[in-house]
């Protein structure tokens, strides 16, 4: 039996997939080492994380370019809901319904 992985499992979602491939490049690459950083878990004064309010349901990471990597942590796994700017943070401050 193979150890277990000392990292979390990463499951992108389709709409994280499609905010990346809008990015730029910096972006992009900002976006890579924010989400290596999480899955790694690297403390970076840079990254800060925190739960996103008022719900608290999901939780945001800040991106060297000051974009924002949306994604929960649930059952061993980081789950990458979105990458969003700044102002388009507050669409998730709830939980969704259903």
């Amino acid at each position: 039996m193979a150890p277990a992985s000392p990292f979390p499992t990463a499951v992108f979602s389709e709409r994280f997939n499609a905010s990346y491939s809008r990015l730029s490049a910096e972006k992009q690459r900002d976006c890579d080492q924010a989400v290596l950083a999480l899955l790694k878990g690297l403390e970076s004064p840079g990254l800060r994380i925190k739960p996103i309010q008022p719900d608290k349901h999901h939780l945001e990471a800040r991106m060297g370019s000051g974009d924002r990597v949306v994604f929960r942590r649930e059952a061993g796994q980081l789950l990458f809901i979105d990458v969003v700017t700044h102002d388009e943070i507050a669409r998730y401050g709830r939980r969704p319904k259903g």
